[in-house]
This record gives structure tokens, C-alpha cells and sequence, in this order.
């Protein structure tokens, strides 16, 4: 955004400040941050009016013409190719030695004249992007005086960059931007000059407002305009800070908007006498300003002008309504309305204007009264023949509520590390417009001004920045804070996540993955798969990722994809959210999943024991929650439907195991997939298993291995049962050493047990009487040994 310093000025008495450095120090730190500054008219000299006292064809050329030229204090012969030159003209003359757009002016011969000078357009004076002719005085000029004395041509510009502005509508305007250098120099802020006259003995105007995101329409007509165009101080602000100038009318609604930030629309009024805010209902065409038919979507907030769309509501208005240049009767809009309503609507048109990108930073609603009449003070300013011919009209739907905050000099200074006068710290707020009221004690209520309540002043801390950025942090002196350090508990599910991803990346290798909160539409079509999703994003900006995930399986699936050509067995693992149920209120539920899969080219490996084997580790030994598998069928088509477990810790059902269904993961290659997944938002609400710690025996173990027959139906977390019900009181651990398949109805499972006690040798019939205690165990439960 563009910042003009004489605009400033008329707010601000500036005298005897070093401006340069106001902007780049103090306001820099203070406020916004200043992408740039270009002194406007520091290279243009030796510009002076002069008249044209007779023009005449060039011999040579059928463009260019011989002037007489009177600039004063003598007469000069001029070549010029302007189409518009005449006699009688006073136009701008650049001299002999002047310097203009970066050159020198020197006596040219053209076309084998002699020119002594060169007649200028708007556009060489740097004052307009004009070049179609001369610009041209007023009759009543006096000839030889420097140009810059008559047109405010020198001025020094800045440009503030507009993110450093997303929380501070305020600030987009010239008005707020000199609020805030009022503040920084300790001068006073000049009253804005606004039509005060009262309208109540005209009719009101015809306004409805049938949208709730119309937070207010204010509205007034006026009639017998009869200059069309703007004074050129007023082109000038408009062209240095980014806008040309049209016409009269319409340049006081773009002048207003920079200078409060409040976006005004100028409706012709022979064309538009009522006005209706409402929705428009299906999909519309309609023709912008731009001379561009767009297509609005349904639910597209509009303004009608006697029943037909005469602008998009914060947008930009319509072809039909525009002002003419001979338009003597406006009705006047200033409207505020809601931030996300317009954002969206500029979005989906692919059209965003200055007015929306103020409009999208929460403007304040009291400043459509402001920016109304402040507009009708400039018309009339400008043509003494503008009347006000309607009541101003005020539809007011929708008030933020008023901030009150209770402050104390104690809270201020401690949070700043400065001991500041309370005078200091009332008069710093009052600048800035806040309402004070000192309760003693150096206690205070502030009163959010209404343009700051909208998005930005929320608490104290906000308070104690307004009195510390006009202080200036550059002048609080860091120091060391005086406080008891306490130990803070790590939170558990910190600490468990990091144990899992530290687990699985450095003792099983496998490789951490980050990918999106959404399905990826094409993977998920080529592998058939549709896995359950509760919420789609509207307008998404990747076409048909627009399902939040539910589980992590179908994302692992693609950086399978993605990485199988690559490598012929790896494994990844993530620890991501997803989205699985909606609340009573229909919110979103959304938790923390832990997914692993192995991958390998060779179909016959068996990963589904090595992923049991990893998570049992990361779980029992690591995070000390024990885990259990359970047998069981998976509701998703692209799971085994046989090689599929559920997971548990304790009777808490947090996940699954199994192996992805050949029919999918043939669409991907000859390969085993196998996939774990993991609710860690549940896992975490699983009571830990207390550690305790027993004295290691000083006395040899024994170690028994045990070859029994089991049926291939039977599974193993009930052999693992019966192999821990061992009734003894000798100190035993099972674990499986291997199983084989004997290409039958069992399988051979060979266990290894290892058999002590604390306080003396095992005897060998102690031993003996174990091993004939394990087999009866297990022949109770119709297990034999392999003989």
C-alpha cells in the first residue's frame, strides 16, 4: 500500500521532523514495516507555464508542429507533436537545461527545426499515466512560474507492505497511518472535516437489506454535479499511490477509501433509485465494471439497483450503473460487510480490488457514516452546486461488541521490564484514541476504540504493546528475568511419540513419512479402494482431494507407490491425524494414528510376524503398555480378510495388523504389503505398566525347548496362554522359537522355556518334575508333544 506524505500532512503539522527517518526508524519498528520510499518530483526542474501564441505545420513532418511559445520572460520556437496543441494554450515547458524523466533538456534539431524546449504531457511530468496530449492550465495562468509552485507535484511516497497490515484494518487508509504518526511525534491529530448538516426534513431512501452478511448499508443521493472532473491535487494523491483518475465522482469514492480505508461505490442515480442487498439464489451472469461477464456462484452477495445486480457486494460494481462523465445525480454507497463472505466471493470470481482486500480485514461498521459524509463534504468542496437531495439512510444490522480492559501500571511494567510514568501511559492510549479512565491505585479501564475491536485488540498483553511500541522497544534494555526456574513433566504424549519414532527409525530402520490430512483421489482410484471419510473440504485446491482421511492405510499406500521402484523391501511409518467420527454438533473428532508398513518384492516373506514383533517391542518394552492381537475380519475390502488382527491393551481396542489384500497389492506389483495402525490419541490413555525390578540370581538357569503339534486354527495368543499357565513356583519365561509347517492340519511349534529360582540350583528332578508339568498343561488342552 501506498502511503502519500503531503495526504499525511493535512492530518499531521509535520514541520521541522526529519521525515526520512521517522518512516524508516520509528515507524518501521513502530508500526508497519516500509518496503520502500521514492521522493516524487526531486528530479523535475526547470518546468515553467508558458503560452502557445501561434502553431503552425511543420514542412517536414505531418505530425509535428512549429510553435511560438511565450514562457515569460521571452518567446521560444517549439517543436511538438501533440495532437491537442492549439493557440492560447498554457502548458508546461520544459527549458533549455531543465531536467525531466532522468534527462537534460538540450536545444534538438527536428526534422530540421530548431527546438528550443519541450511542451509536456501529464505523463512526462510524472503526474499521470496520460501521454494522449499537452496538460493544459487555466486560462488565468501566470506565464513563466515554476510548475511545482502551482501543482503539488513533489512528495515524498513510501510503500508499506501489506502483510505487516492483516491485523490493523485500520491502517489501511491515510487517516489511520496518520493516527498512528500523530502518536509517534507527539502531535496532534486534526479533525477529520465531514458534512454535519442535518438530512432528516428529505425522504429516505428505498435500501433493504435481505443478506445477514450485510453488517451495514448506508446510503444518501445528490444532485446538480456539473464538474466532472477532480481537482488535480486529488489525481495526483490518486495516481502516486496506485489508482488513476476517472472522474469526478467516482475519484472521491476511491479518494475516501484510501484515505479512511472505508470502500465506497457511486451508483448513477438516473439509473439506480432503490437499492436491496441480498443473495443471489443460483448461478448469474453479470457484467463488472472491468467490461469482463463473470458467472457468480450461487449464495453471491449482491447489490440490486431497482430489482437487476448492479455491483458484487465488496467486490466491484456493475457495467450498467457506472458514472458517466456527464452524470449530475449519485446515490452514494458505503457499506460494511462480512470479512469471510467477501474474501470467498473474490476467491471463487478470481477477482480480488482494493475494495475486497479491505473489506477481508474486518472493517469497522461506524465508519460507513464517517466515509458518507466525508464524501458529500468533498463533493460539495469541489462543485458549490452538489446538493443533498435524501435523508442519509442507515441500515445498521450488526454491532461488535464493545471491549472494556482492566489494566494495571503493575501488570504494564512487569510485562515491558520498564518502569513507566502512568501520565505517560494515558496519554500514549488517548493518542491512539483509546478511552482511559484512571481509577487510582494505577489501576486503569480502557476502552477499545471501535476501529480496533474488530480483530486485533483482544486482551491486556495488546494493551501493554500500543504503550510499548510508541515507547520503543529499542528503548527497553534487555535484562535477565528474575524468577524460579521449575522443572516442567514432560507431557506423555511428547515423550511417547518421540520414543516411538526414535524406536522404529534407529532399532527397526524404517523411514518416517509426512503426508496429507486428505486422500489422495488418484491412488485410491487405481487401487479400487473408497476408505471412510466424515468431512469434505469445499473448494479445494487440488481437484478431488477433498476427503479428509479417516486412516493413514490408503496415504502409506501411495508413498509405497511412489517409492517401490526404488527399493525392493523398506518400511515407513507416520504419526498423523485423522479425522474419525463427528460430535453431537457435528465437529469433527480428530486424533493421532500411528500407521507402519513393510513392503517386499518377494510374496513369501513373512512381515507379518516381523511388524507384530516391532510393535510388540515399541509397546510392552518401550512404551510399557502392553499389547495383545486378537483374531479378527476388517470392515475395508483392501485388508485380509485372513491375515487380520485386531490390537488391544487391555480390553481397550486401539487398532489393527494384517497384511493388504493380494487383489490390492497386485495393482501395485508382485510384493507383500503388511500394515499396522495404532490410535495413539487411545494408547496414551492406557494406564502404564508399573516397573519393578527384582535382584538377578546369582544361580544358573536351565533352558527346556518343547516341539508341539498344534492345530493350524488354533492361534497363538492362546498357546501363548496356556504356555504362561504353567503352575509352579519355579521362575520361568516362554518364548517362541520357530514355527513349522508340516504340510497337514498342524503345525510345529517349538517353545523355549528358561527355569530358575533366586535362592538356590535347580535339582535335576526339580527340572524333571517342570518338564512333565509343561506337557501335562498343555496335553490338558489337547496338545501333544511332535514325537
Amino acid at each position: 500500500m501506498y502511503i502519500s506524505l503531503n495526504w499525511i500532512k493535512d492530518f499531521v503539522d509535520l514541520d521541522g521532523i526529519d521525515i526520512i527517518n521517522l518512516i524508516k526508524n520509528r515507524f518501521t519498528l513502530a508500526v508497519a514495516e516500509i518496503e520502500g520510499i521514492e521522493e516524487k518530483g526531486k528530479d523535475l526542474s526547470g518546468v515553467v507555464t508558458a503560452k502557445i501564441l501561434s502553431v503552425e505545420n511543420h514542412p517536414k513532418s505531418n505530425k509535428l508542429h512549429i510553435l511560438k511559445v511565450d514562457k515569460g520572460d521571452e518567446i521560444v520556437d517549439i517543436v511538438c507533436g501533440a495532437p491537442n496543441v492549439r493557440v492560447g494554450m498554457i502548458v508546461p515547458l520544459a527549458t533549455i537545461g531543465a531536467t525531466i524523466g532522468g534527462m537534460t533538456i538540450a536545444p534538438a534539431n527536428l526534422a530540421g527545426v530548431m527546438s528550443n524546449g519541450m511542451c509536456c504531457s501529464a505523463k512526462e511530468l510524472g503526474i499521470s499515466d496520460d501521454h494522449s496530449g499537452l496538460y493544459e492550465f487555466d486560462a488565468d495562468t501566470k506565464l513563466g512560474v515554476d510548475v511545482k509552485e502551482i501543482l503539488p507535484i513533489e512528495d515524498i511516497v513510501f510503500e508499506i507492505d501489506n502483510k505487516s497490515l492483516t491485523n490493523r484494518p485500520d491502517l489501511w487508509g491515510h487517516y489511520g497511518i496518520a493516527r498512528e504518526i500523530s502518536a509517534l511525534t507527539k502531535r496532534p491529530l486534526k479533525k477529520l472535516d465531514v458534512f454535519e448538516k442535518d438530512t432528516s426534513n428529505l425522504d429516505k431512501l428505498d435500501i433493504k437489506v435481505n443478506s445477514d452478511t450485510c453488517f451495514r448499508y448506508t446510503s444518501a443521493t445528490m444532485s446538480g454535479i456539473s464538474k466532472n472532473a477532480s481537482p488535480m491535487e486529488i489525481q495526483i494523491r490518486l495516481f502516486y499511490t496506485g489508482m488513476r483518475a476517472i472522474n469526478m465522482l467516482a475519484d472521491v469514492t476511491n479518494y475516501v477509501m484510501l484515505e479512511l480505508g472505508q470502500p465506497m461505490h457511486a451508483f448513477n442515480n438516473e439509473l439506480v433509485k432503490s437499492i436491496e442487498v441480498k443473495n443471489v439464489e443460483s448461478d448469474t451472469k453479470f457484467v463488472t465494471l472491468d467490461n469482463t461477464e463473470r458467472v457468480l456462484p450461487k449464495d453471491t452477495m449482491v447489490i440490486l439497483g431497482d430489482g437487476k445486480i448492479s455491483a458484487v457486494a465488496g467486490v466491484m460494481g456493475g457495467l450498467d450503473s457506472e458514472i458517466k462523465d456527464n452524470t449530475n445525480s449519485v446515490l452514494i454507497e458505503s457499506a460494511c460487510f462480512h470479512p469471510a463472505k467477501v474474501r470467498r466471493t473474490a476467491t471463487a470470481l478470481g477477482l480480488r480490488t482494493e475494495a475486497s482486500a479491505r473489506y477481508e480485514k474486518s472493517l469497522d461498521p461506524k465508519l460507513t457514516m464517517t466515509a458518507l459524509a466525508r464524501y458529500i463534504y468533498l463533493v460539495q468542496k469541489i462543485d458549490d452546486g452538489a446538493v443533498v437531495t435524501s435523508d442519509i439512510t442507515d441500515v445498521y444490522n450488526f454491532h461488535y461488541d464493545k471491549k472494556t480492559i482492566d489494566i494495571s501500571m503493575g501488570y504494564i511494567n512487569n510485562y515491558m521490564g520498564v518502569e513507566l510514568d502512568e501520565e505517560f501511559v494515558v496519554s500514549t492510549l488517548k493518542s491512539l484514541e483509546f478511552g482511559v479512565t484512571q481509577l487510582g491505585g494505577g489501576n486503569l479501564q480502557i476502552d477499545v476504540p471501535s476501529f480496533r475491536a474488530t480483530k486485533d485488540i483482544q486482551g491486556k498483553p495488546d494493551i501493554v504493546e500500543e504503550v510499548g511500541r510508541i515507547y520503543g522497544y529499542d528503548n527497553i534494555k534487555p535484562k535477565s528475568c528474575n524468577m524460579d526456574v521449575i522443572p516442567v513433566d514432560l507431557q506423555r504424549k511428547i515423550a511417547d511419540e518421540y520414543d516411538i519414532k526414535y524406536t522404529l527409525a534407529t532399532k527397526f530402520n524404517l523411514s518416517e513419512i509426512h503426508t496429507y490430512l486428505w486422500y489422495d483421489y488418484e491412488t485410491n482410484k487405481m487401487l479400487g479402494i473408497k476408505p471412510t471419510s466424515y468431512l469434505r473440504v469445499i473448494n479445494s485446491l487440488q481437484k478431488y482431494n477433498d476427503e479428509l482421511r479417516s486412516t493413514l492405510v490408503p496415504s502409506q499406500l501411495k508413498a509405497v507407490i511412489d517409492n517401490k521402484e526404488d527399493y525392493s523391501d523398506f518400511g515407513v511409518f507416520e504419526i498423523g491425524s485423522a479425522v474419525v467420527g463427528l460430535d453431537g454438533n457435528n465437529q469433527s473428532i480428530e486424533h493421532k494414528k500411528l500407521c507402519v508398513t513393510l513392503y517386499n518384492k518377494n510374496e513369501n516373506v513373512q512381515r507379518l510376524v516381523e511388524l507384530k514383533e516391532m510393535l510388540e517391542y515399541t509397546c510392552n518394552e518401550v512404551l510399557l503398555t502392553p499389547i495383545k492381537f486378537v483374531k479378527s475380519e476388517s470392515k475395508d475390502d483392501y485388508m485380509s480378510p485372513i491375515n487380520y488382527y485386531d490390537i488391544y491393551s487391555g480390553d481397550l481396542n486401539i487398532g489393527f495388523i494384517g497384511m493388504i489384500h493380494p487383489a490390492t497389492s497386485s495393482l501395485i506389483g508382485k510384493c507383500q504389503i503388511v500394515t499396522a495402525e495404532i490410535d495413539f490419541t487411545k494408547l496414551i490413555t492406557v494406564p502404564k505398566q508399573v516397573v519393578s525390578f527384582e535382584t538377578v540370581s546369582k544361580y544358573p538357569v536351565s533352558e527346556l525347548d518343547f516341539n508341539f503339534l498344534i492345530n493350524k486354527n488354533m492361534n497363538y495368543s492362546e498357546i501363548e496362554k496356556i504356555a504362561n499357565s504353567i503352575n509352579s513356583d519355579i521362575n520361568y519365561k516362554v518364548s517362541l522359537l520357530d514355527i513349522f509347517d508340516n504340510n497337514n492340519d498342524y503345525l510345529s511349534y517349538t517353545l523355549h522355556y528358561v527355569i530358575g529360582r533366586a535362592d538356590r540350583t535347580l535339582s535335576g528332578e526339580e527340572i524333571e518334575n517342570f518338564h512333565k508339568l509343561v506337557i501335562d498343561t498343555f496335553a490338558k488342552n489337547d496338545i501333544s508333544l511332535k514325537m
